[in-house]
């Protein structure tokens, strides 16, 4: 354990302290400052559980907010601060202070002392990053199927199913040390070749599942497209929930042959 010696600041929020403006970082980016800022970024900032919940909360939500970790006393030398021993579990973290800006950079608020790892901080939009290439890979794929598989005829209703599940349980990942919790959420989006159309919370099913059907006027060959649009949010060491920024889409399509109805006298 890294016994530090810090000076803290008694008063917050404090304006105007002399502050040099944020860089206009992307939020998955962090660049690092050769002078008191070791890192600065843009964008939601996952700050350790030593910090108050609602802090914590307040930082992270603020995607549009700007964001520095600078040394604990860089630029305040103000009555009130006072010498005290803070300590930081790990050999490869330092102590900083964390600084938020919600009017980009025009003032700064002192949002307390944190110990943050030689790599940087854990932002949210990078935890996003981080598991969107498994949130795309992980999502089961389309197939359509329907019934009657033979002899479809017109106005008897053609039962659809995309076969896949109705919902996907949540899934947990680290990042950087930090819990990450994803839960994926579809829609179903039917096209069904004869103009008809269909946008729905239900993957389809078989006989019973009348959830997506769908009677044909006429006879003829249709082709029936489907769209799965993925949508997801996940938590970061439980703050949030936060949107991933791109959803996933499948596309699938099939042929639907429906026959011509004829009367037949039976004797």
């Amino acid at each position: 354990m890294v016994l530090v010696a810090a000076l803290v600041v008694l008063i917050a929020p404090i304006a105007g302290l002399g502050l040099a403006t944020a860089t206009g970082a992307p939020s998955v980016d962090i660049s690092v400052d050769d002078g008191a800022d070791r890192f600065v970024g843009t964008g939601g900032l996952v700050l350790p559980g030593t910090v108050s919940d609602e802090t914590r909360h307040e930082v992270a939500a603020c995607i549009d907010c700007r964001w520095r970790l600078r040394e604990p006393c860089a630029g305040v030398f103000a009555p009130g601060c006072i010498i005290i021993l803070h300590a930081c579990e790990g050999a490869d973290e330092q102590l900083l202070r964390a600084w938020l800006s919600f009017n980009g950079g025009a003032t700064w608020q002192n949002k307390g002392l944190i110990c943050v790892s030689n790599d940087g901080p854990v932002t949210v939009a990078a935890a996003g990053v981080a598991i969107s290439d498994d949130f795309e890979r992980t999502m089961p794929p389309s197939r359509i199927s329907y019934q009657p598989g033979r002899g479809v005829l017109p106005y008897l209703p053609v039962i659809f199913s995309s076969n896949q599940p109705g919902s996907v349980p949540p899934s947990t990942y680290w990042v950087a040390g930090q819990q990450v919790v994803l839960s994926p959420t579809p829609r179903w989006a039917w096209d069904f070749g004869d103009g008809g159309h269909l946008d729905t919370t239900s993957p389809g099913g078989f006989y019973p599942n009348l959830s997506v059907a769908h009677g044909y006027q006429r006879g003829g060959r249709f082709q029936v497209s489907l769209t799965t649009s993925w949508s997801a949010t996940y938590t970061v060491d439980g703050l949030g929930p936060f949107p991933i920024a791109s959803p996933v889409t499948q596309t699938d399509n099939t042929v639907v042959a429906v026959g011509q109805a004829r009367g037949v006298l039976i004797p």
